[in-house]
């Protein structure tokens, strides 16, 4: 089963987040993201006191939206490179990746 890995448990992570369906990859530009969409997307509790992952200002970027409860419950996105950190292939190797898996359920774990 394909995998997405959380850092974090985030705020925005619905009740049957772990079990996910990918409905769409955006590809955006960090740049472009309003700073809500961006706290909502990474903000997360530490000992009771809100923090966000940090992301740079710009870059190539997608969204990944997907319907919890196996496709059955609330959307919900994530934000992640079109690129590995190490790639120095000039295709977006990630985005090719999960738009080839539109539609397919994917395991959601958090990995602290």
């Amino acid at each position: 089963m394909n995998t997405i890995r959380f850092s974090h448990f985030y705020n925005k992570l619905p009740r049957d987040y772990q079990y996910s369906r990918l409905l769409q990859v955006i590809p955006i530009r960090l740049s472009d993201l309003s700073a809500e969409f961006r706290h909502y997307d990474t903000a997360y509790l530490d000992g009771g006191e809100e923090r966000q992952y940090p992301l740079p200002a710009s870059g190539n970027y997608m969204i990944l939206l997907l319907q919890s409860g196996s496709g059955h419950g609330k959307l919900w996105t994530t934000i992640r490179a079109q690129f590995d950190t190490d790639d120095t292939n000039e295709l977006p190797v990630k985005l090719v990746y999960y738009q080839s898996l539109v539609g397919k359920i994917f395991e959601c774990k958090v990995v602290v």
